[in-house]
């Protein structure tokens, strides 16, 4: 029932003990283009999510590339800046919609609601402590989306990330350049 609500709500459902993290294979229901699973909120998470990725069906090669890319950043980021992540958990969900194809991703963290509030599109900026550049990255998404959409709430915490699909005729050609 909960799951209803959820679903009913936009969002995520919970992804069982038995699925979570089990590898390749996403949590969908058959003829379904959407898919989730629950991701431990640690570096080994981002393998896990390109191994999720890389078994969507209903994206086309290089819809999966883009999504990959863009989602192992975000990811890496979230593992890496918004921690402790409450309960260790971040729940990813994809989708293939009338409108785009998404992936969002689920969790809790008060050091994302300070980031999430305090910020809009930040510019890429060298940081001479660490001596690297910081927010390409973000950038480098950007450039992969159509859209990116970050929010911060009372039950949860998400970040959406929508691409444009490829168009029928792109698919499976190779890159030119």
């Amino acid at each position: 029932m909960a799951e209803a609500r959820a679903a009913a709500a936009g969002e995520p459902r919970p992804a069982s003990a038995a699925g979570a993290c089990a590898g390749p294979v996403p949590r969908s229901r058959p003829g379904r283009r959407e898919a989730s699973l629950e991701l431990g909120a640690e570096p080994s998470s981002v393998l896990e999510l390109e191994r999720f990725v890389e078994g969507l069906g209903f994206l086309a090669p290089r819809e999966r590339d883009r999504m990959k890319l863009a989602g192992d950043e975000i990811l890496d980021n979230l593992v890496k800046h918004a921690s402790p992540i409450e309960g260790g958990r971040i729940i990813a969900r994809a989708a293939r919609r009338r409108d785009g194809i998404f992936l969002g991703f689920y969790f809790r963290s008060a050091r994302f609601a300070d980031f999430a509030s305090s910020c809009g599109d930040p510019e890429p900026l060298f940081d001479p402590e660490w001596r690297r550049w910081r927010g390409i990255g973000l950038r480098m998404c950007r450039n992969l989306c159509r859209d990116i959409c970050m929010r911060s709430g009372r039950r949860h915490d998400r970040i959406l990330l929508r691409f444009d699909p490829e168009s029928a005729g792109s698919r499976g050609q190779p890159e030119l350049g």
